[in-house]
Parts: C-alpha cells; sequence; structure tokens
C-alpha cells in the first residue's frame, strides 16, 4: 500500500506556490481554506483531506498525481513531471538544473 509522504506533498506545493508568485495568504484565498492550514500543509505537519487536495492542485494547476505520488514509476509521467517542473523557472534556474542533471547523469554510477 501507497503511504503519502505529506512532507514531500507539502515541498511540492510551498515549490508551486512560490514559483507561481504567490504568498500563502494568496493560496489559502484560493482554496477557502486557512492561512495557518496551508503553512501547515506546506510543513507536512497537517495531512491534506482529498476536497483540499483538489482545492490546491486547481489553484497551483498541477494534478493531483503531481502533488500525491512520490514516485512515478510510468516513464512518460516522469518525463512530464519533469518537465512541468522545468518549465516554471528562469532560464538562469533552468540553466543550473541542466547543470546538475548532467553533473547526475555523468556520476550516477557512483551515487
Amino acid at each position: 500500500m501507497l503511504e503519502v509522504n505529506y512532507y514531500l506533498v507539502g515541498s511540492k506545493i510551498k515549490e508551486k506556490r512560490k514559483s507561481r508568485g504567490l504568498t500563502q495568504e494568496q493560496l489559502a484565498e484560493m482554496c477557502d481554506l486557512s492561512v495557518s492550514y496551508i503553512a501547515h500543509i506546506e510543513r507536512g505537519t497537517k495531512s491534506l483531506s482529498l476536497e483540499s487536495a483538489v482545492k490546491v492542485s486547481n489553484a497551483l494547476g498541477v494534478s493531483l498525481d503531481f502533488l500525491l505520488l512520490d514516485e512515478i514509476q510510468d516513464h512518460d509521467r516522469v518525463m512530464t513531471a519533469i518537465e512541468n517542473e522545468v518549465s516554471s523557472l528562469s532560464p538562469a534556474k533552468r540553466e543550473t538544473f541542466f547543470k546538475f542533471a548532467r553533473l547526475i547523469l555523468k556520476n550516477i554510477d557512483e551515487l
């Protein structure tokens, strides 16, 4: 059975919120949730109900799969997830990402 890693879910929400230029207050308002609840979710100290997860995913424009799955085993879905993350980066951050990716691939057998 798959266990949800709420810390990872919260981290993804925080990253997407910031990449969209939203404050916790703005996200909370968009989702009709309290600011403190959004803060707890982002820290992974509270779990999301299915209703809240749908509200957050809609507000951030991401799929529930993106928020809730720790491991994506399907190759196409992995590539889509990477594309979604990278597309929201600035050109400078995108270049940094690719430099790290190349470094990781070059040394993957040693990791």
